[in-house]
Order: structure tokens, then C-alpha cells, then sequence
């Protein structure tokens, strides 16, 4: 279970202080895909960044599991973002200069699982994803990008997570190929994944479990 409860974010500027994330609570159950929808700056990334321990809040708190991770320590962060969440965003963040296999693998060289379980691993997530064969010894350059978001949610399937978050995960894809993406991000809720998604196309939101809405900052819907 995600427990966000009177969740406060706010940067400051030089003009005055910009609230992000306004006083926010909601729960997520364990094995649920959600969305979060909203306008441009109405505040969806920097909320899924909190969820991730990408960022520390004003206030409030977030939960997960029996952990508030909103006040954990940089070290006990980096280890629930390593073991805990994968993160998949908008455009892809692979390494160019590494293949699809090889970028799958970099979660677990960081978690020091030996090379061949590593290898293993990621050939069957490429295989889970649908992308196979020779298209797995390919660098970023040389794949769709669809089959580069593919290459994502294998990479942040590595570690096991039980929360994926994704960025505007269908973003830089045609319509249809983001309805693809989105039925695979769905197709993990089987495991009992937890799947967040950060998008501005209702249709596509309308395919989750539950809808929250953000406008400047606050939980609308």
C-alpha cells in the first residue's frame, strides 16, 4: 500500500515560492495500476518524483509499505529507488552507447547480481516485453521508439520492483504505439506490480484502475 497523506511541496524561486504539490493524500493498494492526469505545470512529475525518492517533500508524508519514505536518509533512498521502484520515463534515458541487453543488465550490475544471472534475466525480460532476438544486441539508435520504451520497462523491471512509475511514458510514441505501451505496463499488474502512470491523455488514463487528477498543485478528482 502507497500512503500519501497531507503531501506539501514547494520550490522557491526568485520571484516568490512555487507550491507544486499542494496538500495532497490519497492511497494506492498493492497490485493497482493508476494514472495521474493534469495540464502542463500542473504538478503530475513532481509527484511521481516524491513517490520515487527522487525528491524529499515539504511537508507531509509518503508511505510505502511499512516504510515513510518521506523522511528516510539519502542512503535508505537510494536503496528503496534500487530495490523497490523502476522508473520508466518519457524519452527512454538509455545509454546510446550500450545495447538493449546491456542496458536491461545495468540495474543489476549496480545491485552486483553475478553476470550470467544478470544476463539470464535480462534476455527474459526483452523476451516478456517483445522484443527478441537479434533486436536485443541493437543500441537505442538502431530500434523505434517504441521498441526503445520497450527496452525501458524491461531495464526497470530488473531489480524486482514492486512499484513501476512511469513519466509520459507513451509521450514521444504515435497513438497507437502508446496504446501498445500502456497495455504492456497494464500486463505486469498480474505479478502484482504496482504501476503508476503520468499522462495528459485521458483515453489512455481511462484504462487504469484508478484516475487521480491534478490541477496547480491539488488533487481535483
Amino acid at each position: 500500500m502507497i500512503t500519501v497523506k497531507d503531501l506539501t511541496k514547494t520550490f522557491t524561486s526568485a520571484a516568490e515560492p512555487v507550491v507544486a504539490v499542494d496538500d495532497v493524500s490519497f492511497s494506492i493498494p498493492d497490485g493497482t495500476f493508476a494514472s495521474i492526469i493534469g495540464r502542463s505545470g500542473s504538478g503530475k512529475s513532481t509527484l511521481l518524483a516524491l513517490l520515487g525518492g527522487l525528491d524529499q517533500p515539504t511537508s507531509g508524508t509518503i508511505t510505502v509499505g511499512d516504510h515513510v519514505i518521506s523522511s528516510e536518509s539519502d542512503r535508505a533512498l537510494i536503496d528503496y529507488r534500487r530495490s523497490t521502484v523502476g522508473f520508466v520515463f518519457q524519452d527512454f534515458n538509455l545509454i546510446s552507447n550500450m545495447s538493449a541487453l546491456e542496458n536491461t543488465m545495468l540495474p543489476m550490475e549496480f545491485a552486483k547480481v553475478p553476470k550470467q544471472q544478470r544476463l539470464a534475466r535480462a534476455t527474459e525480460l526483452l523476451n516478456q516485453v517483445g522484443l527478441e532476438g537479434e533486436k536485443q544486441h541493437r543500441r537505442p539508435s538502431k530500434l523505434s521508439g517504441g521498441e526503445q520504451q520497450r527496452v525501458a520497462i524491461a531495464r526497470s523491471l530488473a531489480n524486482q520492483p514492486k512499484i513501476i512509475l512511469a513519466d509520459e511514458p507513451t509521450g514521444n510514441l504515435d497513438s497507437k504505439t502508446g496504446k501498445v505501451i500502456i497495455d504492456l505496463l497494464k500486463s505486469l499488474i498480474t505479478d502484482g506490480t504496482t504501476v503508476i502512470v503520468v499522462t495528459h491523455d485521458r483515453s489512455l488514463a481511462d484504462k487504469t484502475d484508478i484516475v487521480f487528477e491534478l490541477e496547480d498543485g491539488q488533487l481535483i478528482a
